[in-house]
């Protein structure tokens, strides 16, 4: 039966408003006329809640659709619902009227289809319990475990790994809800909310039997248990994952590395520390900082046994910053990876075949259109149609990276080519020609605005029952924040904090005086935005959404002596270029 979307969101919407909240995960039947119910996933993921019991309510309901109510949890149980939602054959939806935030939205990506509203889904990093009592080595290494985890658990719901990127960069106390267009990016939903209706009519999700805690399992209920990847798979995702942070810019590509090698690594026929490793690889990135890795499909292997061998090959684009100096070429490469610690013990390989004379990346030019051709001429929906159009896809986001964009606008799909992105490249396109443009503009340095004064004595915290109470709204994160110390010209506190979904406001206090003060920049006119700015400079810079002509800018700002003053401003790309870092934007 389909669904009408007027009749899901009004009900979801009145259902899911005044539910109760739960510490573990409930289950709970949202009738629909004439229809299978829509199944509710209310509380906090922990150890104890066990996914079958969700199996069994499929099984007994008939349901094909799944939503939340959930801030997050135990992110190793939500992985897990994940995959029994997966196995299930799911459809995941999420709206606005409720959330799916933290580690629930690991849950969310195991649905087969997958749509939510704008500012339905929140990330932001993973964190301790406030009782766990760990030292640093044991937490660095659980952190750095779990890291890899979640990128083989996303690039197996082909989710872009890149959203793990995005979480890492939001701190465990804040929260970024997620744009439909990030949501698009990052492959968290596929197609639209409105043809919901047709897209659950179609599904082929079929659940029967699912036996009760105790029964015995039958050939049936076999089916539905969520089978966990093989050793061989997981060592297949690892070296994707791999392939594709060597594919990122330098810092998340390095801290990728790090957590990817054993303490001491057969390198190229010799025993090599770790260390050793990563100065390897950190100076091929500076030499190479513009870089795309893309395994050919169908050259991979993979033999396990205590440990797993990878073998297969990879077409490669590299280009330096200085000149026109630009690598290209395929090389065989083998990896060995560890299980039982997710981590590299051996790698080796040969340049195969290197491109002389080349501007293009050829290889990967050639990678895309093979598959655009399988993607495009396969008949249906076949597994190997639709896997074709992934890798499309992600080779398609690698050439975007190194600067190369498909279509300008006002072209029709059989005039679309492959180019140098320019002023006239698709809007989707645009913000990576911005980066390189922002390059040849001049930026003001923090070296050149000195900070006048340091900080003297101990720091005063604002008076907010009177000389300072207009701030008393914020009193707690101002004190909390002034407590840490100055952190912006010498003696000030840069306090961010938020108010809605992409915005945020920002409060500097003075740590000698007490005094805080607003900046000119934040709320809903100025959003996504982002600050970058240092204890020992007045220069303060700050990236935000320009409404009126939809395009990310920077502006630079000279706090002197309590005044700010506009240095310069430089547009940086479209909306999406605000989803990037500063120091991205302007690298």
């Amino acid at each position: 039966m389909i669904l009408r979307r007027i009749a899901l969101v009004a009900l979801l919407a009145d259902l899911l408003s005044c539910a109760a909240a739960h510490a573990d995960i409930t289950v709970q039947r949202i009738p629909i006329d004439n229809a299978p119910p829509i199944l509710l996933l209310q509380g906090e993921f922990t150890h104890s809640d066990d996914p079958q019991a969700l199996a069994r309510e499929v099984a007994a309901s008939g349901a094909k659709v799944l939503t939340f109510k959930s801030g997050g949890g135990n992110v190793v149980a939500a992985m897990a619902f994940g995959r029994t939602i997966r196995s299930l054959g799911l459809t995941t939806v999420q709206l606005r009227a409720t959330e799916c935030a933290s580690a629930c939205t690991l849950a969310f990506v195991g649905g087969v289809i997958r749509q939510a509203e704008p500012g339905s889904i929140g990330v932001h990093q993973s964190s301790f319990s406030s009782d766990t009592n760990l030292d640093s080595h044991t937490a660095v290494t659980a952190v750095q475990s779990m890291t890899a985890e979640i990128m083989t658990y996303l690039i197996e719901m082909d989710v872009d790994p890149k959203l793990l990127q995005l979480s890492l960069s939001v701190p465990s106390d804040d929260m970024r809800y997620l744009t439909a267009s990030e949501m698009r990016s990052y492959r968290v939903t596929s197609g639209d909310i409105s043809n919901l209706p047709n897209q659950i009519a179609t599904s082929k999700a079929a659940p029967t039997d699912i036996p009760a805690t105790g029964e015995s399992t039958g050939a049936k209920s076999a089916e539905m248990v969520p089978v966990p990847a093989t050793t061989e798979q997981k060592a297949l995702a690892f070296m994707t994952a791999y392939h594709d942070a060597w594919s990122m810019e330098n810092e998340s590509a390095l801290q990728f590395m790090d957590r990817a090698y054993g303490d001491v690594v057969e390198f190229y026929g010799r025993a090599t520390p770790k260390a050793g490793v990563i100065d390897e690889k950190r100076r091929f990135a500076m030499r190479w900082p513009t870089r795309a890795y893309s395994v050919k499909p169908g050259s991979e292997r993979v033999s396990c046994a205590t440990t797993c061998r990878v073998d297969g090959v990879v077409d490669w684009y590299a280009k330096r910053d200085v000149g026109d100096r630009v690598s290209s070429g395929s090389a065989e490469f083998s990896l060995v990876w560890n299980p039982s610690n997710e981590r590299i013990v051996s790698e080796t390989g040969k340049v195969i075949e290197t491109d002389k004379g080349v501007s293009q990346p050829v290889r990967l030019l050639s990678q895309w259109h093979q598959e655009n051709l399988h993607c495009r001429g396969s008949s249906g929906n076949s597994a190997e149609t639709l896997a074709a159009c992934d890798r499309r896809e992600t080779i398609g986001a690698k050439l975007e990276s190194v600067g190369w964009c498909y279509g300008r606008e006002g072209e029709y799909g059989y005039q679309m080519e492959w180019h140098l992105c320019d002023s006239r490249s698709s809007k989707s396109n645009v913000a990576a020609t911005a980066t390189e443009q922002v390059a040849s503009v001049r930026q003001p340095k923090p070296t050149d605005y000195p900070s006048r004064a340091r900080m003297k004595g101990k720091t005063v915290l604002p008076d907010f029952k009177k000389r300072d109470r207009d701030f008393n709204s914020f009193r707690t994160r101002i004190r909390d924040g002034m407590k840490q110390g100055p952190n912006f010209a010498g003696h000030y506190s840069v306090i961010q904090f938020g108010c809605g979904t992409g915005c945020s406001g920002v409060v500097v206090a003075d740590n000698q005086t007490g005094r805080p003060a607003r900046f000119p920049r934040g709320g809903e006119e100025n959003m996504y935005l982002d600050l970058q700015f240092q204890v020992d400079s007045r220069l303060l810079a700050a990236q935000w959404l320009e409404y009126s002509t939809n395009r990310c800018v920077i502006e630079f700002f000279d706090y002197d002596r309590q005044t700010w003053k506009v240095v310069s401003k430089i547009d940086v790309g479209g909306a999406d270029a605000c989803y990037r870092s500063i120091s991205n934007n302007i690298r």
